[in-house]
């Protein structure tokens, strides 16, 4: 018996000026069925994705939705709220929490964008109070509880809401904990509540096992199924292959805006839905063999002793950290995010003050940001939109962020106009940076595409060390198979590489010698490295005491 869709995309175009975002793309969705989209960054999947939620609207097209009393209509969404009150849910790949608020708090204000009467004339309160859908198999509870008018509600009823989701669906996580206190993997259960609790039918997750270990990567999976059988349409989007194919019923693959490919999971292999993905086959990242490893003391690069640093809340996040990198390496470093990777990176970057112990580069001290930078140190911060482009600055602007980029197109401090035109088109196109105009803003591009500008922009100088932390966060196949290309590059010729990463397999196959972080404590794993299960436990911590007897910190 074939499933009925309830959301369908009809020839939907979208323009930015002359630039199509999205090209005349069909689209169905099926009932109780998880569907993965793919494509390259710049593919038109944000852009889609945006259209379905009310972030924009369609420039031609029609998109309609098929509501809980089983009434197929036009989705008219010109805002989120709306797509919210026809049954849409979204959990973006930042969350969209309140830090200083609990979990009883943060759904509450989420059930505050059903307030009043839906778009399509239903009620979804009356009188003060939720109607549940018939369809819908929230606990009475839910359908028992007064609204929230505002910001005025009492807490005992958002714990209620709270505590009746999670037993519901097996979302296990305490009502009344601050949002700020929680895992990663909690926040993530705190989002997908959210849209529960609007009783979202359909699911969008942008990238939603980006920060996870393994570990919670197969819970993660666990809620989806049993979200599936609840008869909860899902949107997964992911540059994970792996987990596509283990997750998904259907694949649908956009190029440029266009879809391209629409078939079952299993119908193609990873390969063949990447090259669906690019347009032409792509090899397989294969180092040339293990990094020289004797250790000496002229080949040190980067030195840590005992190094220890204090977060954002004055709690220790580095705790007494030892090692070193070497000419001719890639060091990786692997941990669920928050667990004192930033703070590791700012310190030796020279952006944040350590509380006690030593940093060393080439056998120097330097003290602040720009003595580290003049010592030959690239570095790629993990979160690109705050520290690593400025949004409002145009893409040749941003690509010419580095003082050692504009020693180079000036003389006596005047810009070379021709050789700052000739470095900013070189690097556009070496990086595929799209649209590949220099004088866009960076704010107009993907977030994918943000990245390759922090890329372009560092790797290119061949930096002495380059810090790298998560370097290929929200990129496509090809575009991840360039940057790790590029740090394989540094470590042939000489260079060192500090790879700092929540995806375990780039550390894996980037990396010759292999730590785990976990809070806040630095743990040497290579010999660990073909054993996925431990290494997911270090990361998350549980057998800490176990695995790491007698290994080298």
């Amino acid at each position: 018996m074939e499933k009925e869709n309830i959301l369908e995309l009809r020839n939907v175009t979208k323009t930015f000026g002359d630039f199509v975002a999205v090209d005349s793309v069909d689209f169905t969705l099926q009932a109780g069925e998880i569907h993965a989209i793919l494509g390259e960054n710049g593919a038109g999947k944000s852009t889609l994705m945006n259209l379905i939620y009310g972030l924009y609207q369609p420039s031609t097209g029609r998109i309609y939705v098929t509501d809980r009393e089983g009434w197929r209509r036009r989705l008219r969404a010109k805002s989120p709220r709306d797509a919210i009150v026809a049954g849409i849910g979204m959990v973006h790949q930042h969350f969209m929490l309140v830090e200083n608020l609990t979990v009883a708090e943060n759904i509450a204000l989420s059930l505050g964008q059903l307030k009043g009467k839906q778009k399509d004339g239903r009620e979804g309160w009356k009188n003060g109070r939720m109607d549940a859908p018939q369809s819908s198999n929230l606990p009475r509870l839910l359908s028992s509880l007064p609204v929230f008018q505002s910001f005025w509600f009492k807490k005992e009823d958002a714990i209620h809401i709270t505590e009746a989701l999670s037993e519901q669906f097996g979302l296990a996580v305490d009502p009344s904990a601050l949002v700020r206190t929680l895992s990663v993997g909690l926040k993530q259960r705190v989002e997908i509540l959210k849209a529960l609790a609007v009783d979202a039918r359909i699911l969008i997750l942008d990238e939603p096992t980006a920060v996870l270990s393994p570990q919670e990567v197969e819970g993660f999976f666990t809620i989806l199924r049993k979200l599936q059988a609840d008869g909860r349409a899902i949107i997964f989007i992911s540059h994970k292959m792996k987990e596509v194919l283990s997750i998904s019923d259907r694949i649908t693959v956009l190029r440029r805006g266009k879809k391209v490919y629409l078939g079952p999971t299993g119908e193609l292999t990873a390969r063949e839905l990447a090259r669906e993905m690019i347009g032409e086959e792509i090899n397989e990242v294969e180092r040339s063999g293990d990094a020289p490893l004797e250790n000496k003391t002229s080949d040190s690069v980067l030195q840590l002793s005992n190094l220890t640093v204090r977060g954002s809340r004055d709690e220790i996040a580095v705790s007494d950290v030892s090692m070193a990198t070497h000419r001719g390496e890639i060091v990786g470093i692997a941990g669920v995010d928050g667990n004192g990777q930033r703070e590791l990176a700012e310190a030796i970057m020279g952006l944040r003050h350590s509380e006690s112990g030593a940093i060393s580069i080439l056998g120097t001290d330097p003290k602040g940001t720009k003595a580290v930078r003049q010592h030959g140190v690239g570095y790629i911060p993990e979160d690109r939109q705050t520290t690593g482009v400025i949004a409002s600055f145009s893409v040749t602007e941003n690509l010419l962020l580095n003082v050692t980029h504009l020693e180079n197109i000036a003389h006596w401090n005047v810009v070379n106009q021709t050789r700052k035109r000739n470095t900013t088109e070189q690097l556009i196109a070496d990086y595929d940076i799209r649209p590949p105009i220099g004088g866009l803003p960076a704010a107009a591009l993907s977030g994918g595409n943000q990245q390759k500008i922090v890329l372009a922009r560092e790797i290119s100088l061949q930096p002495e060390l380059l810090i790298a932390v998560n370097p290929t966060r929200g990129l496509d196949v090809n575009a991840a198979h360039y940057v790790h290309e590029n740090l394989l590059a540094q470590r042939d010729e000489k260079k060192s590489v500090l790879l700092i990463s929540t995806e375990l397999d780039e550390v894996l196959l980037l990396s010759d010698r292999l730590f785990v972080m976990s809070r806040g404590k630095l743990i040497e794993a290579t010999a660990q490295r073909n054993d996925i299960e431990a290494l997911g436990l270090l990361m998350t911590g549980e057998t800490h005491r176990d695995l790491s007897d007698g290994l080298e910190t």
